[in-house]
Order: structure tokens, then C-alpha cells, then sequence
């Protein structure tokens, strides 16, 4: 694809696509162009950033590719996620993270007739967001807050037994991930019984 055609997958204000972006844009049109099942729903998928992701966590180095798509692409992403994972993963050769861009309306931004924000677009809410984008199609069955002996603040966030397997050793870079945009720490654990999560 050429690279015009890759910037019509990218919707970015303000600033320029980086090369990565593009790289990333490309990839899409690739599958796009390969993958006769995936051809319709990518049609209006669109991007509005993409990185690599590459960190100490926890004693060990975690590299992945972070992947921002636009809001209105988050029905067409779902439908096809799986798929579309593999797909990403086996061109980056490295875990995949997929989260869609929201805004954040900061606190002072009142305009005329506008009282309060929608909570959808407070920072705790977009948070929550991002960690349900991160661990999607897994369900998280609970959150708690633990305080660490040094003040900080740890969740742990407890995913459904039944999606061990899909996503075990992928967590800790998904950990990596939500800390690195979030600059939370959360932990994930799957309990032994989910109709009493503890």
C-alpha cells in the first residue's frame, strides 16, 4: 500500500503521523487486503496512535506494540477482535495491547449550560476504560485496592478462570502497559471460584 493510503487509516489532530503510525496504518491495509473476512469490518477502522512499547517490569524487560484506534472503530474492532490480534501479533512478532481513544475532559473545562462532566469522561473512568480495553474479551469480575507498605497504591484486578489460558502470559505485559499510560500498578489474578471471587 502506498503511504497516502495508509494515512487515510489514521485520524490524528494536531499533529503528524509518526513513522511507526504509518508502519502500523500499513499493517491494517494488509490485512485488510488478505484477509477476505476481516475485509468489510476494516473498512471503517481507523487509528488515532500507535507505539512500541518496551520497559523493565518486574525484573523482566516487556516489549509490545500499544495500538490506540478511534472510538467509532471500537463496534468493527469487538466483532473481530480475536482474529484480528492473531493477525497483528504474527506481523509484530510481540504481544499486541488494543485500547481506543478517549478524551478526557479536564476538570476546569466548563462550558456554557454544562455543569458537571459525564462521568464517562473523568480521568477514573477513563482508566477503568483502558484496563477493560486491555484485558478485553476476559471478564474482570472485581477490583480491590490494596496500599503497599510504601504508601503506594496497588489494584488487583480479578479476571474470570475461564480466560487463563488465552491470556496468562500475556498479563504482566499488559501490567507493563496499563502502568506506562496510567502510571497505576494493578495486579491480575484469576480465582479459583468465580462465584466467589476474594
Amino acid at each position: 500500500p502506498h503511504m497516502s493510503d495508509s494515512k487515510n487509516k489514521i485520524i490524528k489532530k494536531g499533529s503528524e503521523p509518526t513513522e511507526f503510525e504509518y508502519h502500523v496504518a500499513q499493517t491494517l491495509g494488509e490485512i485488510e487486503a488478505s484477509a477476505s473476512d476481516l475485509k468489510g469490518e476494516l473498512r471503517d477502522v481507523f487509528i488515532t496512535g500507535a507505539s512500541e512499547f518496551d520497559g523493565k517490569f518486574r525484573g523482566s524487560v516487556r516489549q509490545a506494540v500499544v495500538i490506540m484506534f478511534h472510538y467509532r472503530s471500537l463496534q468493527a474492532v469487538k466483532r473481530i477482535y480475536a482474529r484480528l490480534l492473531s493477525e497483528l501479533e504474527k506481523r509484530f512478532r510481540r504481544p499486541v495491547a488494543i485500547i481506543f481513544s478517549r478524551t478526557i475532559l479536564p476538570k476546569y473545562l466548563k462550558s456554557k449550560g454544562q455543569q458537571k462532566r459525564p462521568y464517562s469522561r473523568t480521568l477514573t473512568s477513563v482508566h477503568e476504560a483502558i484496563l477493560d480495553d486491555l484485558v478485553f474479551p476476559a471478564t474482570i469480575l472485581g477490583k480491590r485496592m490494596r496500599i503497599k507498605t510504601d504508601g503506594k497504591r496497588v489494584f488487583k484486578v480479578l479476571l474470570d478462570p475461564k480466560d487463563r489460558e488465552k491470556f496468562e502470559e500475556k498479563l504482566d505485559t499488559l501490567s507493563a502497559v496499563y502502568n506506562k499510560l496510567t502510571n497505576k500498578e494493578v495486579v491480575f489474578e484469576f480465582p479459583i471460584n468465580r462465584e466467589f471471587p476474594v
